[in-house]
C-alpha cells in the first residue's frame, strides 16, 4: 500500500471522527447522569441538518451561521422532552431503563415524521466549501477541516464547562455517584434536565456539521443514533476520553473500508467492530469493569 494513499485515508477518518465523536459526547453526557440511551439522538442531529439544507437552499445562509441558533433551540426542545416525559420516570433503575427505551423511541418516531411532513424523504445536502486544500501529497476537503475544527472547540468547550463551572462540576457529581450529589445537595432533577439539554444541543450542532459532508433525509437519524452508540460503545459508556478513541476508531473504520471495499461496507463497519470489541471487552477499551 502506498503511504501517501494510508495517510490520505487516514486524515478523512480522523476528521470524519471528530465530528461524530462531538455527537457521541451528547449521548455520553446524557448516559453519564441519567442511565439512559436517547435513541430519539439521532433525529435531534439530522432535524439540524434539514433545516441547514433548507436555510441554504432558500437563502445560502451558511451552516456555520445556523449552528448557534441550531444549538439554542435544541437545548430548549432536550429540556422540554425531559421536563415533560423523562422526569416521570419510575425510580428503580431496571423500569427507568426500559421506559426511557419506550418513552425515546416514541420521541424519535414522532421527530421523524414531522421530518418527513416539512422536509418529505428526498435527500438533502448542503454544497457549501465543496473545495479542497493540498498539504503535500494529501488533499483536504474543506467542509470537513473546518467542520473537524468546529467540533473541536465545541468539545474543549464541554471540556472546560464541566471542569471549572458550578453546572458542569454538578454535571460530573451527579454521573460518579447519584446518591452522593444528593448527600451533598445538588438538585440532581435540574442536573438531569440540563444534561439532556445539553446533550440534545450538541446533536444539533454536529447536525450542522455534518450538513456539508453528507446526504440524508429524515430516516437517516436512525443511522447517526446507532453511529454515536457505537462510538460510546466503544470507548466505554460514561467515558469521555474513551469517546474521542471510539469516534477515531469509528473514522479511520468508515474511511478505509469505503475505499478498500464498498461505501456498503462502510456504512456497517463501525457496527461489526462494535460488536467484535464487545466480545473481547464488554465494557468498552476505557472502560472499568465493575469491583
Amino acid at each position: 500500500m502506498h503511504p501517501a494513499l494510508i495517510g490520505q485515508l487516514t486524515i478523512d477518518g480522523l476528521l470524519v471522527g471528530g465530528i461524530y465523536a462531538l455527537s457521541a459526547l451528547g449521548l455520553n453526557v446524557i448516559f453519564g447522569v441519567m442511565r439512559i440511551v436517547n435513541l430519539a439522538h439521532g433525529q435531534f442531529v439530522i432535524m439540524a441538518a434539514l433545516i441547514c439544507a433548507a436555510l441554504f437552499d432558500w437563502g445560502h445562509v451558511s451552516p456555520f451561521a445556523v449552528l448557534p441558533v441550531a444549538f439554542v433551540g435544541a437545548l430548549i426542545a432536550g429540556a422540554l422532552v425531559q421536563r415533560a416525559f423523562l422526569r416521570r420516570l419510575p425510580e428503580d433503575l431496571a423500569s427507568a431503563e426500559t421506559t426511557s427505551l419506550l418513552l425515546t423511541f416514541g420521541v424519535s418516531y414522532f421527530m421523524l415524521g414531522l421530518g418527513f411532513a416539512i422536509f418529505t424523504g428526498n435527500f438533502h445536502s448542503v454544497p457549501y466549501l465543496t473545495g479542497s486544500w493540498s498539504i503535500g501529497p494529501f488533499s483536504i476537503a474543506q467542509a470537513r477541516l473546518i467542520a473537524f475544527v468546529t467540533a473541536a472547540i465545541i468539545a474543549l468547550l464541554l471540556a472546560v464547562v464541566l471542569r471549572y463551572t458550578a453546572v458542569g462540576r454538578s454535571i460530573r457529581a451527579t454521573s460518579q455517584s447519584l446518591q452522593g450529589a444528593m448527600a451533598c445537595g445538588i438538585d440532581v432533577e435540574n442536573v438531569r434536565t440540563v444534561s439532556f439539554a445539553i446533550g440534545s444541543g450538541l446533536a444539533a450542532a454536529c447536525g450542522c456539521l455534518l450538513s456539508t459532508i453528507f446526504s440524508y433525509n429524515p430516516q437517516t437519524g436512525d443511522d447517526f443514533t446507532l453511529s454515536a452508540f457505537a462510538v460510546i460503545a466503544l470507548g466505554g459508556l460514561g467515558n469521555y476520553a474513551g469517546t474521542l478513541l471510539g469516534a477515531a476508531i469509528v473514522g479511520l473504520a468508515i474511511s478505509f473500508t469505503g475505499y478498500y471495499v464498498s461505501a456498503q461496507a462502510a456504512q456497517a463497519a463501525p457496527f461489526v467492530l462494535f460488536i467484535l470489541i464487545l466480545l473481547v471487552r464488554p465494557v468498552g477499551l476505557l472502560g472499568r469493569r465493575a469491583a
